[in-house]
């Protein structure tokens, strides 16, 4: 995981070709002043399963790294729980550039927010960051 995902908080829970499902416990900094997950935590929440979902590799030295071109992010909903989940897929892809979709929930099963991205990947020439 990037060092950024880590001091978010988030887990990965699931991950395997073209998919990806991570968690995260929400904590008094994630919030807004409405006391609810501030859109910032849930935007990242989705750029890190979209970006994941396209990115998973069996071999943890030479794993795959991408840069988001664009995310589109749609808000639906408010947090009813302490803990969100993100459930992330691989929509298209090519040979450089891949397409991944994901929706966060909170641990009742109600959407959140859903998220669109496009990413393009990067040539493994170090692997100093992840992403």
């Amino acid at each position: 995981m990037p060092p950024f995902n880590n001091h978010l908080g988030f887990v990965v829970e699931e991950w395997r070709e073209k998919h990806i499902k991570m968690s995260a416990e929400l904590k008094p900094e994630h919030l807004n002043r409405s006391d609810i997950p501030h859109g910032g935590f849930i935007s990242a929440l989705l750029d890190a399963t979209t970006a994941l979902s396209g990115a998973y590799s069996d071999d943890p030295i030479e794993y795959r790294k991408a840069l988001t071109l664009s995310l589109n992010i749609s808000f639906l909903g408010q947090a009813q729980s302490n803990t969100l989940y993100a459930v992330g897929k691989v929509t298209a892809s090519g040979r450089n550039i891949y397409y991944a979709s994901a929706e966060v929930f909170d641990s009742f099963d109600n959407l959140i927010a859903s998220g669109q991205g496009v990413f393009r990947y990067r040539k493994n020439t170090s692997n100093e960051g992840v992403l």
